[in-house]
Protein backbone atom coordinates (compact mmCIF):
# COMPACT_ATOMS: atom_id res chain seq x y z
CA UNK A 1 0.00 0.00 0.00
CA UNK A 2 1.16 3.57 -1.03
CA UNK A 3 -0.10 6.14 1.64
CA UNK A 4 -0.59 10.06 0.69
CA UNK A 5 -1.88 13.21 1.14
CA UNK A 6 -2.70 17.03 0.47
CA UNK A 7 -3.17 18.80 3.20
CA UNK A 8 -3.71 22.42 2.45
CA UNK A 9 -4.44 25.28 5.31
CA UNK A 10 -4.46 28.91 6.13
CA UNK A 11 -3.98 30.05 9.85
CA UNK A 12 -4.74 33.05 12.01
CA UNK A 13 -1.14 34.49 13.21
CA UNK A 14 -3.37 36.21 16.35
CA UNK A 15 -4.21 32.74 17.91
CA UNK A 16 -1.68 30.01 18.07
CA UNK A 17 -1.95 27.35 15.24
CA UNK A 18 -5.49 28.81 14.61
CA UNK A 19 -6.76 26.77 11.64
CA UNK A 20 -9.37 28.97 9.67
CA UNK A 21 -10.08 27.30 6.28
CA UNK A 22 -8.38 23.78 5.02
CA UNK A 23 -8.92 21.77 2.50
CA UNK A 24 -7.20 18.12 2.03
CA UNK A 25 -7.21 15.44 -0.44
CA UNK A 26 -6.31 12.10 1.05
CA UNK A 27 -5.34 8.41 -0.86
CA UNK A 28 -4.30 5.18 -0.32
CA UNK A 29 -3.12 3.05 -3.39
CA UNK A 30 -3.57 -1.00 -3.29
CA UNK A 31 -3.15 -3.25 -5.61
CA UNK A 32 -4.57 -1.31 -8.84
CA UNK A 33 -6.98 0.55 -7.08
CA UNK A 34 -6.79 3.78 -5.14
CA UNK A 35 -8.78 4.77 -2.04
CA UNK A 36 -9.68 8.59 -1.55
CA UNK A 37 -11.07 10.80 1.00
CA UNK A 38 -11.57 14.55 0.12
CA UNK A 39 -12.84 17.28 2.64
CA UNK A 40 -16.69 17.72 2.37
CA UNK A 41 -16.92 15.34 -0.33
CA UNK A 42 -16.71 11.94 1.41
CA UNK A 43 -14.72 8.55 0.56
CA UNK A 44 -14.50 5.88 -2.70
CA UNK A 45 -12.35 3.05 -4.10
CA UNK A 46 -12.04 3.41 -7.98
CA UNK A 47 -9.62 1.96 -10.17
CA UNK A 48 -5.82 4.04 -10.40
CA UNK A 49 -6.37 4.05 -13.96
CA UNK A 50 -9.59 5.73 -13.45
CA UNK A 51 -7.89 8.54 -11.21
CA UNK A 52 -5.29 9.10 -13.44
CA UNK A 53 -7.66 10.55 -16.33
CA UNK A 54 -9.24 12.96 -14.38
CA UNK A 55 -7.34 16.09 -14.12
CA UNK A 56 -7.95 17.45 -10.80
CA UNK A 57 -7.65 14.77 -8.93
CA UNK A 58 -4.45 13.55 -10.47
CA UNK A 59 -3.23 16.88 -9.89
CA UNK A 60 -3.90 16.38 -5.97
CA UNK A 61 -2.59 12.69 -6.13
CA UNK A 62 0.18 13.63 -7.90
CA UNK A 63 1.16 16.44 -5.44
CA UNK A 64 0.81 14.52 -2.28
CA UNK A 65 3.95 11.82 -3.67
CA UNK A 66 5.52 14.82 -3.92
CA UNK A 67 4.66 15.67 -0.24
CA UNK A 68 5.66 12.38 2.00
CA UNK A 69 9.09 11.08 2.40
CA UNK A 70 7.85 7.27 3.56
CA UNK A 71 4.83 6.73 1.26
CA UNK A 72 5.04 2.74 2.90
CA UNK A 73 4.58 4.12 6.27
CA UNK A 74 1.25 4.82 7.95
CA UNK A 75 0.90 5.24 11.91
CA UNK A 76 -1.59 3.64 14.25
CA UNK A 77 -3.56 5.66 17.09
CA UNK A 78 -2.22 2.99 19.72
CA UNK A 79 1.29 3.04 18.66
CA UNK A 80 1.28 7.19 18.85
CA UNK A 81 -0.10 6.50 22.76
CA UNK A 82 3.24 4.51 23.55
CA UNK A 83 6.28 5.31 21.08
CA UNK A 84 5.06 8.91 19.99
CA UNK A 85 4.19 12.53 21.08
CA UNK A 86 1.75 13.47 18.68
CA UNK A 87 -0.47 16.41 18.81
CA UNK A 88 -3.56 15.30 17.36
CA UNK A 89 -5.87 17.07 14.86
CA UNK A 90 -9.12 16.09 16.16
CA UNK A 91 -11.04 18.65 15.53
CA UNK A 92 -10.23 19.00 12.13
CA UNK A 93 -12.25 15.90 10.90
CA UNK A 94 -15.97 15.08 12.09
CA UNK A 95 -15.38 11.78 13.25
CA UNK A 96 -12.52 9.59 15.28
CA UNK A 97 -9.16 8.81 13.27
CA UNK A 98 -7.08 6.47 14.25
CA UNK A 99 -4.38 6.18 11.62
CA UNK A 100 -2.21 8.51 10.23
CA UNK A 101 0.97 9.29 8.19
CA UNK A 102 3.71 11.85 8.68
CA UNK A 103 3.84 14.64 5.38
CA UNK A 104 4.82 18.01 4.55
CA UNK A 105 1.80 20.19 4.18
CA UNK A 106 0.67 23.61 2.62
CA UNK A 107 -0.35 26.41 5.08
CA UNK A 108 -1.00 30.60 4.28
CA UNK A 109 -0.81 32.91 6.84
CA UNK A 110 -4.18 34.73 7.18
CA UNK A 111 -2.85 38.05 7.79
CA UNK A 112 0.17 38.35 4.99
CA UNK A 113 -1.53 35.65 2.68
CA UNK A 114 1.74 34.05 2.45
CA UNK A 115 1.55 30.08 1.41
CA UNK A 116 4.44 28.24 1.97
CA UNK A 117 5.71 24.17 2.91
CA UNK A 118 6.22 22.99 5.81
CA UNK A 119 6.99 20.13 7.87
CA UNK A 120 6.53 18.77 11.38
CA UNK A 121 2.91 18.77 12.20
CA UNK A 122 0.75 15.39 12.01
CA UNK A 123 -2.53 16.50 9.69
CA UNK A 124 -3.32 13.55 7.81
CA UNK A 125 -5.71 11.27 9.03
CA UNK A 126 -7.69 8.51 7.68
CA UNK A 127 -11.12 7.33 8.33
CA UNK A 128 -10.74 3.98 7.58
CA UNK A 129 -8.11 1.62 8.94
CA UNK A 130 -6.06 0.14 5.62
CA UNK A 131 -5.74 -3.47 7.17
CA UNK A 132 -9.93 -3.16 5.82
CA UNK A 133 -9.05 -2.53 2.40
CA UNK A 134 -7.40 -5.85 1.57
CA UNK A 135 -10.38 -7.31 1.52
CA UNK A 136 -12.25 -4.53 -0.61
CA UNK A 137 -12.83 -3.56 -3.96
CA UNK A 138 -14.12 -0.71 -6.19
CA UNK A 139 -16.69 1.03 -4.93
CA UNK A 140 -20.68 0.85 -6.68
CA UNK A 141 -21.72 3.07 -9.39
CA UNK A 142 -24.50 5.15 -7.46
CA UNK A 143 -21.74 5.94 -4.56
CA UNK A 144 -18.97 6.46 -7.46
CA UNK A 145 -21.50 8.95 -9.07
CA UNK A 146 -22.57 10.84 -5.54
CA UNK A 147 -19.22 11.36 -5.26
CA UNK A 148 -17.95 13.02 -8.68
CA UNK A 149 -21.51 14.87 -8.38
CA UNK A 150 -20.52 16.84 -4.95
CA UNK A 151 -16.88 17.01 -5.87
CA UNK A 152 -17.84 19.30 -8.64
CA UNK A 153 -20.67 21.36 -6.63
CA UNK A 154 -17.63 21.76 -3.57
CA UNK A 155 -14.48 22.34 -5.54
CA UNK A 156 -15.89 22.86 -9.51
CA UNK A 157 -14.94 26.35 -9.02
CA UNK A 158 -11.31 24.92 -8.82
CA UNK A 159 -11.60 22.56 -11.63
CA UNK A 160 -13.25 25.79 -13.92
CA UNK A 161 -11.06 28.62 -12.82
CA UNK A 162 -7.81 26.93 -14.69
CA UNK A 163 -5.93 24.27 -12.60
CA UNK A 164 -2.60 25.23 -14.77
CA UNK A 165 -1.92 28.31 -12.37
CA UNK A 166 -2.84 26.46 -9.17
CA UNK A 167 -0.20 23.32 -10.19
CA UNK A 168 2.43 26.19 -11.27
CA UNK A 169 1.58 27.57 -7.79
CA UNK A 170 1.55 24.70 -5.57
CA UNK A 171 4.78 23.50 -8.11
CA UNK A 172 7.03 26.48 -7.57
CA UNK A 173 6.60 26.01 -3.71
CA UNK A 174 7.17 22.43 -3.68
CA UNK A 175 10.53 23.59 -5.51
CA UNK A 176 11.26 26.49 -2.51
CA UNK A 177 10.40 23.61 -0.12
CA UNK A 178 13.12 21.33 -1.72
CA UNK A 179 15.85 23.09 -1.85
CA UNK A 180 15.51 24.54 1.47
CA UNK A 181 15.78 20.83 2.00
CA UNK A 182 19.04 19.57 0.35
CA UNK A 183 20.30 22.87 1.21
CA UNK A 184 19.53 21.87 5.24
CA UNK A 185 21.07 18.27 4.21
CA UNK A 186 23.86 19.50 2.61
CA UNK A 187 24.77 21.88 6.00
CA UNK A 188 24.28 18.74 7.81
CA UNK A 189 26.41 16.75 5.66
CA UNK A 190 29.52 19.59 5.85
CA UNK A 191 28.69 20.06 10.29
CA UNK A 192 28.89 16.44 10.53
CA UNK A 193 32.11 16.08 8.48
CA UNK A 194 33.96 19.14 10.39
CA UNK A 195 32.60 17.38 13.45
CA UNK A 196 34.38 13.86 12.18
CA UNK A 197 37.53 15.75 11.90
CA UNK A 198 38.04 18.13 14.74
CA UNK A 199 37.33 14.69 16.66
CA UNK A 200 40.05 13.12 15.11
CA UNK A 201 42.18 16.33 15.75
CA UNK A 202 41.32 16.23 19.82
CA UNK A 203 42.15 12.50 20.32
CA UNK A 204 45.48 13.58 18.65
CA UNK A 205 45.99 16.21 20.87
CA UNK A 206 44.61 13.96 24.06
CA UNK A 207 48.27 11.99 23.69
CA UNK A 208 49.71 15.54 24.30
CA UNK A 209 51.75 16.21 27.26
CA UNK A 210 49.94 18.89 29.30
CA UNK A 211 46.46 18.06 27.91
CA UNK A 212 43.96 16.83 30.69
CA UNK A 213 39.93 15.83 31.17
CA UNK A 214 39.42 19.41 31.80
CA UNK A 215 41.37 21.09 28.61
CA UNK A 216 39.68 18.33 27.20
CA UNK A 217 36.58 19.20 27.74
CA UNK A 218 36.58 22.73 26.72
CA UNK A 219 38.37 22.06 23.70
CA UNK A 220 35.36 19.57 22.96
CA UNK A 221 32.22 21.49 23.94
CA UNK A 222 33.83 24.38 21.61
CA UNK A 223 35.04 22.75 18.66
CA UNK A 224 32.09 19.88 18.27
CA UNK A 225 28.92 21.16 17.45
CA UNK A 226 25.57 20.67 19.40
CA UNK A 227 24.44 17.93 17.33
CA UNK A 228 28.10 15.94 17.09
CA UNK A 229 27.70 16.24 20.65
CA UNK A 230 24.73 14.24 20.90
CA UNK A 231 26.27 12.20 18.74
CA UNK A 232 29.77 11.48 20.44
CA UNK A 233 27.96 11.32 23.92
CA UNK A 234 28.24 7.30 24.55
CA UNK A 235 31.68 7.81 23.86
CA UNK A 236 32.31 10.87 25.67
CA UNK A 237 31.78 10.66 28.91
CA UNK A 238 32.57 14.38 30.96
CA UNK A 239 31.55 15.45 34.94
Amino acid sequence: MEFSGVFDACFSPLMRDNIVGYKYFLFIKFRDLIYIDIKSVGSIIIPFEDLMKHKYLKMYYELSILLIKNKNQVIEKIAVDKYYNVERKKTLYKEERDWFINSAYFIQDFATKVKKVEYGKYYIYYNINPNDLRNMGVSNAMDIDKFFEVLWIRYGYEQARGMNDMLINYTNMMLEYNIKMIGDEIEEIAVSQEDNKNIINLLALNDKKGMNADVFCLLYKNVISIEGQKKFAKYAKFN
